[in-house]
């Protein structure tokens, strides 16, 4: 039980000291990505934090598994290195004794895992979405930061617009001008106001102006025609966005009513993340065996190249999965076997073969 403790938190410490500096990292990253959006007028600054927010929480699962792969080692190339692994041997203290020690700070883990990405993840990128469509819906997302004039289009099919002012909500542009030029057709158009908004079948937006005027001119009759209106609908593609309902925000019970590829593909990827967690303790402990006057850290550069290429295979298998170039049979769990296999082959090198 001494023993079990001790190693428990050994690996419970490095385990946290790895994942919280990946997670400033991946912090820190995220942040300086959406600083440029926003600076650049493609994020609005009061969405920062949230989204912010959402995209670390997202992160933060993917990260626990190699976390928990380097954290672990860290932990028994420190044994090795102050020789407590040898004496710990001399004792008769085998892989068994190890791996319950691992195992009683692993399974719960993995089961908070599981109930993460299965349950809380799905909801997360929901409200992540939710907050994707209103930042889509501001107007400083389409380009149209208020009292500046913007332009876009070429010479003769071009856009210009002007919000002196966006209120409170940040959705209603006030003192709206926008002059529109398609070929030898020209259009004016003042309101008081405008609302952006996005169209639910195609994606496209629409400005909807509110109490103003259009000018036009007549290119047969000449002159310019002149019409007051209550409301009108325009057409504004300043810039282009791709928009889809990503699937990493459809529930579980959902993916398993619907047997697509898509869905399967998801289904898998789910669970190869909460698989990865128990295949990369398992492995951890064998592949941090250190020789006598070997490196602390010489193994860990072969884990981390060890997890880059287990986490593209599956990447990989899933997509293709997703495209139906891979029946969902095969799938993705022939590669979780291959990796228990190579961890039973280490221990087997190392430790040799079991009583």
């Amino acid at each position: 039980m001494i023993l079990n403790r001790y190693l428990f938190k050994e690996i419970a410490l490095n385990f946290t000291a790895t994942l919280l500096v990946l997670s400033l990292i991946i912090v820190g990253n995220t942040f300086v990505r959406l600083l440029a959006s926003a600076s650049s007028g493609d994020l609005p600054l009061d969405l920062l934090g949230n989204m912010l927010l959402f995209g670390s929480l997202k992160n933060l699962l993917r990260l626990i598994p190699v976390a928990l792969l380097i954290g672990m080692m860290l932990a028994f190339s420190r044994l090795y290195r102050d020789s407590e692994m040898v004496a710990l041997g001399a004792s008769g203290v085998g892989p068994k004794e190890f791996y319950r020690a691992i195992f009683s700070f692993v399974l719960p883990l993995t089961v908070l895992m599981a109930v993460a990405v299965f349950i809380f993840s799905p909801q997360l990128e929901v409200q992540n979405q939710a907050l994707r469509k209103e930042m889509y819906q501001r107007p400083e997302a389409a380009g149209i930061p208020p009292g500046q004039f913007v332009t876009a289009g070429n010479k003769t099919n071009n856009y210009t617009v002007l919000a002196e002012g966006i209120d409170d909500s940040r959705t209603v542009m006030e003192r709206f001008f926008i002059r529109v030029q398609d070929g030898a057709n020209e259009i004016l158009v003042w309101a008081q106001s405008a609302i952006l908004f996005v169209d639910s079948a195609t994606g496209e937006r629409f400005l909807q102006i509110r109490d103003g005027y259009r000018y036009e001119n007549d290119a047969e009759r000449g002159g310019m025609s002149i019409i007051h209106f209550k409301e009108h609908g325009v057409r504004i593609p300043l810039r282009s966005f791709t928009r889809s309902i990503s699937i990493e925000s459809v529930s579980t019970l959902e993916l398993l009513a619907v047997a697509s590829p898509a869905n399967q593909a998801e289904l898998q990827w789910r669970l190869s993340i909460v698989l990865s967690t128990l295949v990369l303790a398992l492995l951890a402990f064998p592949l941090s065996y250190t020789a006598p006057r070997q490196g602390r850290f010489s193994k860990i550069a072969v884990a981390i190249l060890l997890y880059g290429l287990y986490a593209n295979v599956l990447a990989m298998l899933r997509g293709m999965m997703e495209r139906g170039e891979l029946p969902a049979w095969i799938g993705m769990w022939w590669v979780h076997i291959l990796m228990v296999v190579l961890a039973f082959w280490l221990l087997r090198k190392y430790y040799g073969k079991p009583a």
